[in-house]
């Protein structure tokens, strides 16, 4: 979802969704192997899809995902593209900021603008499910606030998968202050050595193999 599909009228949802995957491909290779089918496969393993969601099948739903976002752009719901002071537009802005006197690396999807002139930070998800929690919209309003002074007041993950907005959210209770002491006591955390397990997300994890706690002591 990058850049290019900001010019929604313009080519075909394959041709973007070709382009972007010769232009990662070679990328991917060097990560995870030559072979598509080996790459790391999420998702569960069905009748339609017995080696889960690999890399084939990313190839072949990928052009979907990318005729949702064109349709989305172009559905007349009025929202834009907020633009940064520097006249660039809100496309995966990339923002370093503290909180909690923590450095925090993000990038954000996009930050759109309503007919009413609030802003909405909204974050593309591709898997199965959109987050329950609204704590990364919230951190992303922060970077945005610190960043640019200005905040955004609503929040909102799309879904890729079925070209859907979740309703907007408020952000307003998740603060610089409140973020930052979230993210404070996550450091303190970390270095201490203290991580409890999240069972929740063992799926999303790239270390459950070799997790103790999921495959007892070896």
């Amino acid at each position: 979802m990058d850049e290019a599909l900001e010019a929604p009228t313009v080519g075909t949802a394959e041709e973007y969704w070709l382009e972007y995957w010769e232009a990662n491909k070679a990328r991917q290779r060097a990560v995870q192997g030559q072979d598509e089918a080996s790459w790391r496969a999420g998702g569960r393993a069905t009748k339609a899809n017995p080696n889960k969601e690999d890399g084939n099948w990313w190839f072949e739903q990928g052009k979907g995902m990318v005729q949702n976002w064109i349709n989305f752009r172009n559905g007349g719901n009025g929202w834009e593209l907020w633009t940064t002071p520097e006249g660039k537009p809100a496309i995966e802005l990339q923002l370093n900021i503290q909180l909690g006197g923590v450095p925090i690396k993000m990038a954000l999807d996009r930050l759109m603008v309503t007919p009413d002139g609030e802003l909405v930070v909204v974050d593309i998800k591709t898997g199965r499910s959109t987050p329950s929690s609204d704590f990364q919209l919230g951190i992303y309003a922060c970077g945005i606030e610190t960043v640019f002074g200005v905040r955004p007041k609503y929040g909102a993950y799309w879904a890729a998968r079925e070209g859907i907005t979740t309703t907007l959210v408020d952000l307003d209770k998740w603060s610089i202050e409140r973020v930052g002491g979230i993210v404070k006591m996550f450091e303190t955390a970390r270095r201490g050595g203290i991580f409890i397990p999240n069972f929740d997300h063992c799926k999303m994890c790239n270390f459950t193999d070799e997790c103790k706690y999921q495959n007892g002591d070896k």
